[in-house]
């Protein structure tokens, strides 16, 4: 079976606000990586306080057009489960390595803390790599059904 083929229509059992929710979650990833773009020194302090993620410098160039590009993605559902799945180690790594921090630096404010933003993105990137972008997407208007009748590849 290819890409371009699915046994039945997607999103058939998904509830139709979870369009609204993965339209969001494609929104908050553009906004995050145009917020990087315009913060990359803030960008350069996170992964240089951390050692543990300051190998991964060269990410820096990258983060930001990675969430454009995903969150486009998943605005117009085009390629979801793929893109999501991207998105994981980033956010994963976003809530663990400088959130989590920056959270306990910060003390019982944490006013300014993006952790439950962080968490909340995190929890529907999960959501939408199983469930994919459900019926209005473009995944669902380039994959074609398979026939009953016709046998699998």
């Amino acid at each position: 079976m290819s890409l371009l083929h699915q046994k039945s229509w997607s999103g058939k059992n998904i509830p139709h606000w979870v369009v609204t929710v993965r339209v969001v979650l494609g929104v908050c990833l553009i906004y995050k990586g145009y917020d990087f773009l315009q913060h990359k020194d803030q960008l350069d302090t996170f992964f240089a306080e951390t050692n543990m993620i300051k190998n991964f410098i060269w990410m820096i160039k990258l983060l930001p057009w990675i969430h454009i590009i995903g969150g486009l993605m998943i605005l117009v559902g085009l390629l979801t489960r793929f893109m999501c799945l991207i998105q994981i180690p980033i956010v994963l790594g976003a809530v663990v390595f400088v959130n989590v921090r920056s959270g306990l630096d910060e003390g019982a404010s944490g006013a300014e803390s993006e952790l439950p933003f962080s968490f909340l993105i995190l929890v529907l990137v999960i959501v939408f790599v199983i469930e994919g972008g459900g019926y209005l997407s473009l995944d669902n208007f380039i994959r074609k059904p398979i026939k009953p009748d016709e046998p699998e590849p």
